[in-house]
Order: structure tokens, then C-alpha cells, then sequence
């Protein structure tokens, strides 16, 4: 029995309502033929009209009393009352008419209809029965029928059992002193809902009728395009049309159809189960929390399809939407922006943000206390070693880790608690400026370290510039061993390259003037069969892992165009699919030049470990790579005579 239909009058008696129940069912007779007269009475006077609000009447009918504001009052209404109400035809009328029917059918049965001038609900003595014993006042009644659709809209909604659950803190306070909680904890509130059904169960049975209803391709349009599904994403509309064989404007129609069907039938249910909803909500709110809040509301037991789409128009209403495992509103949508666009401004060198900083832009504190974690990995921050980073990246994760060691550190120490190789480590920091090498070992933020480690030669460099243009060696080999734990051996080694010039104890940058090339043919290996000179090495293993040829002589280089303290780019003409070979010649190496990225080339040649490669010269930064011929490892007799020649010749000429 429906919830209208257990509804107490308040106003007329039995045998009143007898009567008009005869009216009503002669104008459903007349409405089959014909149109029944304007004055013909639908609702009687003295019957509270609040009680059409409770019918089941369809959605066009009851939008258009509740429209007309005709569920109020206690007046009479006529046919053409009625009619006269924008959309009311004469479907709404029999639908109202069949409704009204049903009401008062059940309430005479019931006998529950009492005269209006008595206090207390009566059995009516015209039936000739005896009276009954007397009943509750009709205020009480009234109180029945507006806290019926209370109670049964709370135990949805909020999740109340009892009516202890359903009081008010002080109420319950002054229960509990009175003795007469346990009392109202064991008063279930559904029966004083009398069978009412709440808004969910409302607004769901509409949606599964209008679901039912629809035919298949208007389903599956609903279900691909209306309905979010966070396990599968949305078709498109030419994926449904390709589905039901349409084109994708008659599918984008359909869907707009559909769409306002669906709609129509949420109505103000929806919007009342979203309200409630938003209340409990926070701005953001992790997904699986946020699911198991609405699943709680909705229930189970509904269509899927309906249930889907109930919860989707749901998140809607309510304003969230649903971003990496979490739903946000539009506050904090813009919480978000914000973040992102101040991270941005406040990112150092290696992508780092002081989590200090971000937090002062906060809105308030409760914000940074209840939401921050979940918005700062909204917002793609990523904490690394205690650290806040833009990124994930190399750089983020070295500095992130070096900040956490608090202190000068080498790349082992940072390597092992950042994951990355050592030499993953040396490169992120070569490429953070505001990261330095406290000594040869050490790294450190420019902060903690008072005087930056250039190297050896930077060193050099950089006392032979504060002194004038010279320093004594005999200062290079105390200071630097104590100031960077470098080797007394290292600091000699590095003053005798051609990049300085010592003399008397006294040492100064060389002048390119000062280079010294010995003769070119006393360090080539030999000319090819075009009389191309060429050089030669030994292929090791590490050449293929990305290492470079060193000890190219410093002649050979200049003769490739490569000039002091400088690197270009040397074709490979033979070999044109790879990239040309990489030649530097820096006058304070202690290795001579150097040639690199020869991995490509020694693997399309084919050349192994031990084998001899030899380089020929055959134009200004062009050469040609290939393998030396004889015995691998070793040079040919012939060239160390022809070089013992050469050199006896010139000693002759002398």
C-alpha cells in the first residue's frame, strides 16, 4: 500500500467521503467518452489538499499541481480548475481522478475518517456500529503525515534505525537523564514511516521504469555516453555509432533525447539526495572513501543502469569531479591551479619546492591540516626524501638526497640512498648549479661550501689569476694537498701540460705561442694506399660502452682542424650512417686529445677487443675509420722502419 494511502484526513466524515468517492468514480466513467463538465467536483472541500502531494501520481501530474501550488489549502477543485492549469489534459485528469479513487477507497475501508468537529477520530455513527475507543488527537495525526516522509527520506539518507538515532543531541541528553533511552532506541523509524518510500528508492524506481522503457540503442547510448564509469572510459560518438550501426549526429541526438527523459524524472529527489550528500563531503575527498559514502546512500538492489546513472547525475549535482583517485569540488579544483602555479614559481634549480612556502598560500589552516596530502599529489608533486619535486626526475631525486645526508657528500652516499647509479649521480649533478664539489670526493650545496673545488687545473688557474698573472709551485704543491686532499704527484703532473708554463719555480698560463708540435710524420703511423696519413689504436672493450680513444697525439688533432683547447666534429666518410666522431684537445689533459662516440662505428666494422683500428686523414675534419692491417695489437715492422728513416735522415741533414 502506498504512502498516500495510509494518509489520515483530517477534515470530513465517512459518509462524506462515500459520496465523493461515487462523484469520483462517475467522472471516471464519463472521462472514457467524453469530457466531464467544468463545475464537476475532483477534490472535495474540507479535505486538506497536502495529502495530493503524497499520491503516486506521474511525474507530469504531480509537477503540475505542485507548479499551480494546488497541494495547498483545504478547497475545493473543480474540472475545469483543473484543466485550465498549464499541461494538465485529460490524461493528468485521469490520473489524478484514479489516484483520488484509490485514496479514499482505502480510508473508508479503514474507517479511519472522522467529522471535522469533533477533537478526537471517531468512528462514524451513521454506519450504525459501535463507537470505538477514542483515538489520538488529529494534531497528532497531522504530525503522522509530515514526519512519515521524514523518517522514511532519514533512514535513507542519513542511515538513522531508531528514534533515539533520529533526536537531537539536547533531546537525547534529556532522554537519557529521564531514563527513556533504551525506549526510543527500540522504536524503529520505519514504522513510523508507514511504508513510505524515501527519495533514493523514489527517484530510482522513475529511472529503471524510464530505462525499461527506452528502446536498445537509447539504453546503450545511455549506459557508453551518460554514464561515467572510472573502469571504463566514455565511447565517443562515432564508437556508439559504429556500435548500432548510426551516424554519429543521429547518435548525438538521441543522447540529447535521452538526456531530458532522464532528467525529467531526477526531479527534485535528486536534488535533495545531492544536498545531503555535499553536507558530509569534503572539497576533496579520496575516491574509495567517497564511494563507499554514496553506496551507503544509494544501496544495492536497483538496476545497475539506473544506480550507474543515479550516481552520476549524483557527482554532478554535487560538483566533483574525479581526478587521479580522488573526486575534487570547484574550490578545491582551484586550490589545485594555485598549487601548481606557485610550485612552479618556487621550483629551485633540480625542480625542489619548499613545502613551507606552498603551505603559506594555503586558504586556511583546516586546509593544510585535512587536505594537503591528497592535493599536493593532485597537483603532481612528488615527496622524495623528504623533499616536495615537480618531478620525478634525476636531478630532484640526487639534490632531494644530498639535502637529506645535511652535509658535503660523494656520489657513493647519495647514489645509495637516492637508487641512482654513481654515474647517474655525477651527472644530476653537474647539470644543478647550485650544487658544487666541496674536493675531489665531495659534493655539497653552494651554501655549506665556502670555497668551490674547480679541479686541479681550475685551482691552478684560479691562484695564478689572484697573484698577477704567476704564483710560485712551491705554493700549488702545500696549499692545494691541504685544502682538497689532493696528491702532492697530481698537482705536479697537471703543472707540466702544455696549458702552463713554469720556469724558476714560477709558474703562468702558457701562450699558444709556447706549443710545441713535434713533426707530424714522427707521429703518424703510416699512409694508406692513397697517401692518406693515418693513426692507429687498439679496440677495448669499454669503447663500446661509450668511453673515449685518449692519447690521440695533439699533432694528428690539429691536423684534423681541431685547435688547443677546443673540440669539433670529424665525418666519417666511409661510415656515413653514423654520426661524426667527437675530437677534443684540452691542453691541461694529462691524457693528450681524445676521440669519442666510436661504439656505432667499431660494431658496423665489426671489429673485437685486441683488434687494431687505424684513423686517415682525408680532409679537414673528415676521415675515414677502418680496420690496420697485420697482426692485431701490433704494429707493422714496416711503419717503424719507415719512422727509424725518417728519423736517421733528419739527423744526417743536421
Amino acid at each position: 500500500m502506498s504512502a498516500a494511502k495510509t494518509a489520515q484526513p483530517t477534515c470530513l466524515s465517512g459518509s462524506d467521503l462515500r459520496c465523493h468517492l461515487q462523484r469520483v468514480r462517475a467522472l471516471l466513467q464519463r472521462l472514457q467518452t467524453e469530457k466531464p463538465p467544468p463545475t464537476a467536483v475532483v477534490w472535495p472541500e474540507g479535505l486538506n489538499r497536502r495529502f495530493l502531494a503524497d499520491l503516486p501520481l506521474q511525474v507530469r501530474t504531480s509537477n503540475c499541481l505542485h507548479a499551480a501550488g494546488l497541494v495547498q489549502g483545504s478547497g475545493q477543485l473543480t474540472v475545469g480548475e483543473l484543466l485550465r492549469t498549464p499541461n494538465f489534459g485529460r490524461l493528468s485528469l485521469k490520473d489524478l481522478l484514479s489516484e483520488i479513487e484509490c485514496f479514499l477507497s482505502d480510508h473508508i475501508r479503514d474507517r479511519t475518517v472522522q467529522p471535522n468537529s469533533d477533537t478526537r477520530l471517531q468512528s462514524d455513527r451513521s454506519e450504525g456500529t459501535a463507537p470505538q475507543t477514542p483515538q489520538l488527537p488529529i494534531a497528532w495525526v497531522d504530525a503522522a503525515q509530515t514526519l512519515g516522509p521524514l523518517f522514511a527520506a532519514a533512514t535513507e539518507l542519513t542511515g538513522v534505525r531508531t528514534v533515539g538515532d533520529a533526536l537531537s543531541a539536547p533531546v537525547a541528553d534529556l532522554a537519557r537523564k529521564m531514563g527513556m533511552s533504551a525506549n526510543l532506541g527500540a522504536i524503529p523509524v520505519d514504522t513510523l514511516a508507514a511504508g513510505r518510500r524515501g527519495p533514493v528508492s523514489v527517484v530510482l524506481e522513475r529511472l529503471e521504469s524510464v530505462l525499461n522503457a527506452m528502446p536498445e540503442t537509447r539504453r546503450l547510448i545511455v549506459e557508453h555516453r551518460l554514464v561515467r564509469n572510472p573502469q571504463r572510459p566514455r565511447m565517443t560518438l562515432g564508437e556508439v555509432g559504429s556500435l548500432v550501426g548510426l551516424t554519429r549526429e543521429r547518435i548525438r541526438r538521441l543522447q540529447i533525447r535521452g538526456e531530458g527523459q532522464l532528467a525529467h524524472e531526477l526531479g527534485r529527489g535528486a536534488q535533495l539526495v545531492s544536498s545531503v550528500l555535499r553536507e558530509e563531503l569534503a572539497p576533496v575527498v579520496d575516491a574509495r572513501a567517497f564511494d563507499q559514502h554514496v553506496d551507503a546512500v544509494l544501496g544495492t538492489g536497483h538496476m545497475a543502469l539506473a544506480m550507474h546513472y543515479l550516481r552520476t547525475a549524483l557527482v554532478a549535482e554535487m560538483g566533483y569531479t574525479r581526478r587521479h583517485g580522488a573526486y575534487v569540488d570547484g574550490q578545491a579544483q582551484h586550490a589545485l591551479i594555485e598549487i601548481k602555479n606557485r610550485a612552479r614559481e618556487l621550483a629551485d634549480d633540480a625542480g625542489l619546492v619548499k613545502q613551507s612556502a606552498l603551505l603559506a598560500d594555503f586558504p586556511d589552516q583546516d586546509w593544510r591540516r585535512q587536505h594537503w596530502s591528497l592535493l599536493s599529489c593532485l597537483a603532481g608533486l612528488h615527496e622524495i626524501h623528504g623533499s616536495l619535486a615537480i618531478r620525478d626526475s634525476a636531478k630532484a631525486k640526487a639534490k632531494a638526497a644530498l639535502n637529506s645526508i645535511g652535509r658535503p657528500a660523494t656520489r657513493e652516499e647519495v647514489a645509495h640512498i637516492c637508487g641512482l647509479s654513481v654515474t647517474q649521480t655525477a651527472g644530476a649533478f653537474s647539470n644543478i648549479p647550485s650544487v658544487v664539489r666541496a674536493d675531489p670526493e665531495r659534493w655539497g650545496l653552494k651554501d655549506w661550501v665556502d670555497d668551490e673545488y674547480d679541479g686541479i687545473v681550475g685551482e691552478i688557474i684560479q691562484r695564478i689569476e689572484e697573484n698577477g698573472g704567476a704564483t710560485t709551485t712551491e705554493r700549488l704543491l702545500s696549499e692545494l694537498p691541504a685544502k682538497f686532499n689532493v696528491s702532492p704527484a697530481s698537482v705536479r703532473a697537471y703543472m707540466q701540460t702544455p696549458r702552463f708554463a713554469v720556469r724558476d719555480g714560477s709558474i703562468s698560463l702558457a701562450s699558444p705561442a709556447s706549443i710545441r708540435l713535434r713533426d707530424f710524420d714522427d707521429v703518424v703511423h703510416g699512409h694508406d694506399e692513397s697517401g692518406a696519413p693515418y693513426w692507429t689504436f687498439v679496440v677495448e672493450d669499454r669503447y663500446f660502452h661509450g668511453y673515449s680513444v685518449v692519447g690521440v697525439p695533439p699533432e694528428f688533432a690539429k691536423a684534423l682542424g681541431c685547435e688547443p683547447d677546443s673540440a669539433v666534429d670529424v665525418r666519417v666518410e666511409n661510415l656515413p650512417a653514423c654520426r661524426a666522431l667527437s675530437l677534443r684537445w684540452n691542453l691541461a689533459s694529462l691524457t693528450g686529445a681524445s676521440l669519442g662516440y666510436l661504439a656505432k662505428p667499431l660494431r658496423l666494422l665489426e671489429l673485437q677487443p685486441g683488434d687494431r683500428a687505424r684513423v686517415a686523414i682525408v680532409g679537414p675534419r673528415s676521415a675515414t675509420l677502418g680496420p690496420e692491417d697485420g697482426t692485431a695489437g701490433r704494429r707493422p715492422a714496416r711503419e717503424a722502419d719507415a719512422k727509424l728513416a725518417r728519423m736517421l735522415a733528419r739527423r744526417r741533414a743536421v
